[in-house]
């Protein structure tokens, strides 16, 4: 197993992760408002696709705080990652996790990151600059294939 340097997540990359995951959302929820005007009318319904974008920002809003206030103190805990051809393994707060690459659904690229999603919701993050050698980052950028 290639092992890497520990890191951590920051409140700021947290944050930045929502609000990028959050305007994703919101921006596939536009063409049901439209589609929902241009059902019943723009006339009857204006104000129901002005009040349905204003709710989803006060839950937007509701949810950032409720993830602030929230005890989000083991997501920001040591991780250290570890990684040969096949597999990946994620240790953190004493306990370990397993993946195989192959079970990897989808990755997505950031210039500091990457958000490695083995379900629809959840996602793992590994940074960038944790790796010692040029050659395990080609590695494990390889085993991503992105």
């Amino acid at each position: 197993m290639i092992a890497t340097k520990a890191y951590h997540l920051t409140k700021k990359t947290y944050r930045n992760i929502f609000f990028s995951k959050m305007k994703r959302n919101i921006l596939q929820l536009i063409p049901f408002l439209l589609f929902f005007t241009l059902l019943f009318g723009w006339q009857t319904t204006r104000f129901i696709a002005l009040y349905s974008v204003v709710a989803l920002i006060l839950v937007g809003f509701c949810m950032l705080l409720w993830f602030f206030f929230k005890n989000l103190t083991p997501f920001f805990n040591k991780t250290e990652l570890q990684f040969n051809d096949q597999q990946f393994q994620l240790t953190k707060n004493n306990g370990t996790s397993t993946w195989s690459f192959s079970s990897i659904r989808n990755v997505v690229v950031h210039e500091e990151y990457w958000l490695i999603y083995l379900t629809i919701n959840s996602y793992v993050y590994v940074p960038k600059n944790i790796f010692y050698t040029e050659e395990d980052f080609k590695k494990f950028k390889s085993r991503l294939n992105v």
